[in-house]
């Protein structure tokens, strides 16, 4: 073969491969959204913005938020992944197949390892799709403690839609990767007293933003309820934005190639103006709500003043989930969610439900 076929052949499949990364009907892969080593990634923090998605046209409004700080995360190589480094722990990250995985952490308090991986982004997942799956770790903390963590991991990819950042950045052909962590976590001076020590229960919900072209989520809001043997501790909710302009500086020639081939196609850089859509909003609570235990069933009655996303879960001190409910309603009263008690074990359990950012808590005795 001569040096010219070569590098014709050399050329048309690159072609073929952006072809495929841009045309796939999802937004994730590998190529464009593993993390590199290298990088230097500037996250902007925001405050967190109630999530509403206009369902029909799904479009996601966030063009209020403000700038509050900076966040810095940088990203290195290790013998066989990553490590992502931010002001608080670095993680160390493994491609596996098709899946991004944590397997462990350290941070000033913290040596931790995953024995099961966990779960952060299935690249194949396609919008509609949704895998759930189980992790497990042990450590140390302080050096004085053994931390011992079980947990599951569901990921769901939402339509593709159009996500607004401000008047300037509208993008369309976006994807919201939605994860939900429940874990149980038993800390002890004796490993071997784990089993009879205090367990804490956290809930993380993640949302997570995703364009053809850039690597990064563009935006990531982030709910965590801690509980201790299920009474609620406290919540903590935040925001991380990283908008085309920051990434548009990062040595990414795969991600770099997919934008000039949409502007190629007419499609621009994914800015548009003077986009309409659904609004995101921040207030009062837009929920309330009756419950009432008959028996071994548990019927919550609820009213919204605004439309709103309902997310219910049932889950025992283990943080394992027994139902797992998810409602869209516009604004009205007398709607309703059903839990089934039936088959679970004597002991306590909650029900945790985020109405658009919100959480309210229901704790409830099984007998």
């Amino acid at each position: 073969m001569t040096n010219y076929n070569r590098k014709r052949l050399i050329v048309a499949a690159g072609t073929l491969l952006l072809w495929h990364i841009v045309n796939a009907q999802g937004i994730l892969s590998l190529h464009t959204n593993m993390f590199l080593p290298g990088d230097s990634l500037t996250k902007e923090v925001v405050d967190y913005q109630q999530i509403v998605c206009d369902q029909e046209n799904s479009t996601w409004d966030f063009s209020g938020l403000a700038t509050k700080g900076i966040y810095y995360v940088k990203y290195d190589s290790s013998e066989d992944g990553v490590w992502g480094s931010d002001r608080q722990r670095t993680y160390k990250y493994k491609a596996d197949g098709d899946s991004l995985l944590i397997v462990g952490y350290e941070s000033p308090q913290h040596i931790f390892s995953y024995q099961k991986p966990l779960l952060v982004l299935p690249f194949s997942l396609q919008a509609g799709q949704n895998v759930i799956t189980s992790y497990q770790g042990e450590g140390s903390y302080c050096g004085t403690h053994v931390e011992y963590t079980c947990g599951t991991s569901k990921i769901e990819a939402e339509p593709i839609g159009t996500l607004i950042l401000s008047e300037r950045d509208t993008l369309r052909d976006v994807q919201c990767i939605y994860s939900v962590n429940t874990e149980t976590i038993s800390l002890s001076k004796d490993a071997s007293q784990l089993d009879s020590c205090s367990l804490k229960q956290v809930i993380t919900e993640h949302y997570r933003w995703y364009a053809r072209g850039y690597r990064y989520p563009l935006l990531e809001m982030v709910t965590s309820s801690t509980y201790d043997n299920l009474d609620h501790v406290a919540t903590q909710q935040y925001g991380f934005r990283c908008p085309p302009g920051i990434q548009d500086e990062l040595n990414d020639s795969i991600n770099s190639k997919i934008r000039e081939n949409l502007n190629l196609q007419g499609a621009g850089d994914g800015h548009h103006d003077n986009m309409e859509g659904g609004q995101a909003s921040v207030g009062d609570s837009i929920f309330t709500y009756d419950a009432d235990v008959s028996g071994n069933y548990v019927s919550v009655t609820y009213s919204l003043t605004q439309p709103a996303t309902v997310h219910a879960m049932i889950i025992d001190v283990m943080g394992t989930v027994y139902q797992d409910i998810h409602q869209n309603h516009s604004a009205g009263s007398g709607y309703n969610m059903s839990f089934d008690l039936n088959g679970l074990r004597h002991g306590q359990y909650v029900i945790y439900i985020n109405v658009n950012g919100s959480i309210y808590n229901i704790k409830i005795p099984v007998k």
